[in-house]
C-alpha cells in the first residue's frame, strides 16, 4: 500500500473512532513535578531502563526500580568514565521516586562511557562502555558491557555485579546497543567492520550465572557496507535456548536511495553446511523508501509485533519520523501492517523514532521525539501509543508526554532515551540545563490523568 493511501486509511480510521465511543479515546499523560538533574556535563538521561517486581499479570506488576545512565560523569580523576543511578519508589514524594545509588563500572576507564547504554528487565541489568579502551588501553573504543543481576524487593538494593564482557577490536564501540529479555541478551558493536556493525546474542546460564552464547553460535551476525547493523536492537525469548533478535541497520542503502534503512530479524541457527550461525527470518524496509531516512534507527518487538523507528520518514509536511509495525506473516517472514507519524503538533526535524521501548504485557509501546519543538524550541517529546481492536484490525492511539507546565529549558532533547510499563512511563533528557550551565541532564517520570483512567481511556 503506497503511503498516501495510508494516511487516507488512517483518517478514515481516526474519523470512525471519533464517532464510534469515548471509550477509545487515548490518555492524557501528565509529568510528576520535580525530578532528578544531573550535574553540568554529565549528561543524565542519556539512557534509561527499569525492572519490574511482582508475578502473575499486569495488574500485579509494576516498576520497581528505575536506571538512569550519566555517561559523561567522572570518578576522581577518571574523566567522562560514566556511571548508572539508580532510583526507588517513594511514595511520600510528590514525584514517587528518590535517589538510590550510582553504580560505577567495576573495570573503570577514563573516556569508556559506561551508561550510555541500558538494557533491564526483573533479573538482569546490563550496562554498556562502547568507548572502553582494550588491552590495557591499546585497542581504542573497542568496547566493553558489565552485567549484574537484581533481586529482591529495594531495601537492601540488592544489586549484583555478575561479570563482564569485552572486546578487540579497535573501534567497534561493542556494547553501544542492549536488550534483555527472558534470560536472552542482544549486544551490538554498530561500528565494526568500519562501520558495517554486527550483533550477537546471548543465553543466561542460571548454573554458572554468566551470559553464555548459544549452543553452535561462535560468530557475529554482520550488516553490509556501511549499513550500522546494531544501531539499534530488541530481542525476544523464543525457547530455552531460542530467540528472535532484531537489529536496526539506519546505514543501509534500499533501491538506490542512501541511508534509507532496514532491519533485520535474526534466529541463531549454526549451518555446518553454509558455515553460517544466523538465519535471517525477516528483512524489514519503510513502505516506499526513500533516501535519508534512517529506517531502523530503533526497534522493538513483542510475541505479536516488530515495530521499527526511522527518525527521516516524511508525513507530507516534512521529515517529522515515524514508527512502522510488522506482523509475523503466516508461513515466514513479516509483513507491513501500518506506519504511525507523530500527531499535532509535530515538528519537522524532531526527530521522532529515536528511541523506543515496548510494554509487550500491556499492548503498548513509547517513541521518543527528542528535537521537537513545544514551548521551548527543540524540547522535546515522547509518543505512547496504545493498542485496542477496532473492526477486528489492530490500532494504536497516541498519547503525547512533554514537559507541560514543569520547568524545562530549550534543547533538553526530552525523549532522547524512553521506557514504559504499564501506567508509568520514564522520559531521558540528557541535554536539560540549567541557566548559565550545558548537558546537566533530567530524566522525567509521567502518568496518565487520573480521572480518565477509569473507563475513558484505551
Amino acid at each position: 500500500m503506497h503511503t498516501a493511501s495510508i494516511r487516507k486509511h488512517c483518517l478514515v480510521l481516526a474519523l470512525l473512532t471519533a464517532l464510534a465511543s469515548p471509550v477509545i479515546l487515548a490518555d492524557t499523560w501528565f509529568p510528576r513535578n520535580g525530578g532528578p538533574a544531573g550535574i553540568a556535563g554529565e549528561h543524565l538521561g542519556s539512557s534509561i531502563a527499569m525492572s519490574t517486581t511482582g508475578l502473575g499479570g499486569p495488574t500485579a506488576e509494576a516498576a520497581n526500580r528505575v536506571y538512569v545512565g550519566l555517561p559523561y560523569a567522572s570518578d576522581g580523576t577518571l574523566a567522562e568514565c560514566g556511571a548508572v543511578q539508580v532510583y526507588v519508589r517513594d511514595p511520600a514524594s510528590s514525584y514517587g521516586w528518590k535517589y538510590s545509588a550510582t553504580l560505577y563500572a567495576k573495570v573503570r576507564q577514563a573516556g569508556a562511557h559506561f551508561g550510555a547504554s541500558l538494557a533491564a528487565d526483573s533479573q538482569h541489568l546490563i550496562v554498556g562502555a562502547p568507548d572502553f579502551d582494550a588491552n590495557g588501553g591499546a585497542i581504542a573504543d573497542a568496547g566493553r558491557i558489565e552485567f549484574y543481576q537484581v533481586y529482591g524487593q529495594d531495601t537492601p538494593l540488592n544489586i549484583i555485579y555478575g561479570g563482564g564482557i569485552a572486546e578487540f577490536e579497535s573501534g567497534a564501540n561493542f556494547g553501544n546497543a542492549l536488550a534483555v529479555q527472558g534470560g536472552k541478551l542482544a549486544v551490538a558493536k554498530v561500528h565494526s567492520q568500519n562501520g558495517n556493525g554486527c550483533v550477537l546474542g546471548y543465553i543466561f546460564n542460571t548454573t554458572s550465572q554468566q551470559w553464555e552464547l548459544p549452543p553452535g553460535i561462535s560468530t557475529y551476525a554482520c550488516g553490509s557496507a556501511g549499513a550500522e547493523l546494531g544501531a539499534s536492537v530488541a530481542i525476544q525469548s523464543t525457547g530455552t535456548s531460542s530467540f528472535l533478535l532484531v537489529a536496526g541497520a539506519p546505514g543501509e542503502t534500499q533501491n538506490g536511495n542512501l541511508l534509507a534503512g532496514a532491519a533485520h530479524v535474526l534466529f541463531p541457527n549454526p549451518n555446518a553446511a553454509t558455515g553460517q550461525d544466523w538465519l535471517e527470518v525477516g528483512t524489514l524496509a519503510a513502505d516506499n523508501p526513500g533516501a535519508f531516512e534512517f529506517f531502523g534507527t530503533s526497534v522493538g518487538i513483542d510475541n505479536s509485533f516488530v515495530y521499527v523507528g526511522a527518525t527521516g520518514r516524511d508525513n507530507g509536511a516534512g521529515r517529522v519520523g515515524s514508527v512502522t509495525i510488522f506482523k509475523p506473516a503466516s508461513i515466514i517472514g513479516y509483513d507491513y501492517l501500518s506506519e504511525y507519524f507523530p500527531g499535532a503538533p509535530a515538528t519537522i526535524g524532531g526527530h521522532c523514532g529515536a528511541s523506543l521501548s515496548v510494554d509487550a504485557k500491556n499492548s503498548q509501546f513509547i517513541v521518543g521525539c527528542p528535537d521537537s519543538d513545544g514551548v521551548q524550541s527543540k524540547e522535546g517529546n515522547a509518543r505512547l501509543y496504545k493498542m485496542f481492536t477496532f473492526l477486528g484490525q489492530p490500532v494504536w492511539l497516541e498519547s503525547l508526554l512533554g514537559y507541560g507546565n514543569t520547568f524545562h529549558s530549550g534543547g533538553d532533547s526530552l525523549g532522547a532515551s524512553v521506557t514504559l510499563f504499564d501506567k508509568e512511563a520514564f522520559v531521558g533528557a540528557p541535554n536539560f540545563h540549567f541557566s548559565g550551565l550545558s548537558g546537566n541532564g533530567a530524566w522525567k517520570a509521567f502518568l496518565p490523568d487520573k480521572i480518565f483512567s477509569d473507563g475513558f481511556g484505551p
